[in-house]
């Protein structure tokens, strides 16, 4: 009862502080801003995305929890690597086929002149050679599948390392891995929340403008967040899960380019929409089952087994030996 006491405290001092703190940088500091511009890539977004990481740093020294199960071991040995490979490359082959679907069902917005992002440098006074866009774009993809999990290794470790290796543990210490799975991939879409009110991913014009697009979001995040717990309880590692959010992010909105109006966030072929996000849904579906009959969980999320009680060996007494019978 006292650990779970204190499992709880964690929890709710993780929780309430990565909420609080967000919040109040996003509505105090970041709307002012947005309100002027009404652009959200004006904004400063690298800050939030060190938070969570640094609430879970802050609550271990605090309540010296330490950091025994801090999962900073990269475990990349065999039997692990392939985790590492699909971090790497499977988020940027899913944006790729989520796109490629998109433009299956809506061929007339397929623009191989780039008609969207074109119009938009048009529109910053940039000249704009369509060759050299299109070169530059397809070469930013090559690089960004290679490095892009590198690049975007500090922003992203800030928030699996709040998320995956901390927030997770303690769910399912609490409520099982299924249900922390689940619980932490909504908890994550809700931290959200001000920054898809400002715009972020969605947009503003749509309708039931935001509480649809914060559903979208914990929908969102649900989805993507099924993977990188995937990752991160396969390993015992928090780089995996680090590795597939900075693809991901490297990636998410490369089928936008080749639109002629951009697209719609919730239908594609953004990874956001419902059709360029097919693949990763999918993909939900199978680590999900994956997670839910196999169990194979990371050291740090095992159950603690008992121990077995042993039993101890009883010394077999030789039967003695009755001498001869006095008369």
């Amino acid at each position: 009862m006292l650990e779970r006491k204190k499992l709880k405290k964690r929890l709710t001092l993780f929780l309430v502080f990565t909420f609080l703190v967000t919040y109040l940088y996003e509505f105090l500091i970041l709307f002012p801003q947005w309100r002027q511009v009404r652009s959200v890539g004006a904004l400063k977004l690298a800050p939030v995305m060190f938070i969570p990481g640094i609430v879970a740093l802050l609550v271990r020294l605090f309540t010296d929890e330490g950091f025994q199960n801090a999962c900073f071991n990269p475990r990349f040995k065999r039997g692990k690597r392939k985790y590492y490979l699909m971090a790497w490359f499977l988020p940027a082959v899913l944006c790729i086929a989520g796109a490629l679907l998109y433009f299956l069902f809506f061929r007339g917005n397929y623009s191989p002149d780039m008609a969207f992002y074109v119009g938009v440098l048009e529109k910053r006074g940039d000249t704009v050679s369509v060759p050299a866009v299109k070169q530059q774009v397809i070469s930013s993809a090559a690089a960004g599948l290679l490095l892009a999990p590198i690049l975007n290794i500090f922003t992203c470790f800030g928030e699996e390392w709040g998320w995956r290796a901390y927030l997770l543990p303690k769910l399912r210490d609490l409520l099982g891995l299924k249900k922390a799975v689940i619980l932490s991939g909504i908890i994550w879409g809700l931290w959200h929340m001000p920054l898809t009110i400002m715009g972020h991913n969605y947009g503003l014009d749509y309708a039931g403008y935001p509480v649809t697009g914060i559903l979208a979001m914990c929908l969102f995040c649900e989805v993507i967040g099924i993977f990188f717990a995937f990752l991160y309880v396969r390993t015992g590692s928090v780089f995996p899960a680090v590795f597939a959010h900075g693809a991901l992010n490297g990636f998410a909105s490369v089928g936008i380019y080749f639109t002629k109006d951009g697209g719609n966030p919730f239908i594609g072929p953004s990874v956001t929409g419902i059709i360029g996000g097919l693949p990763f849904i999918i993909l939900a579906v199978f680590c999900f089952r994956a997670l839910q009959k196999n169990n194979r969980e990371a050291p740090e999320l095992a159950e603690k087994k008992k121990p077995k009680p042993v039993r101890q060996k009883t010394e077999r007494r030789e039967p003695q030996k009755k001498g001869p019978e006095k008369e």
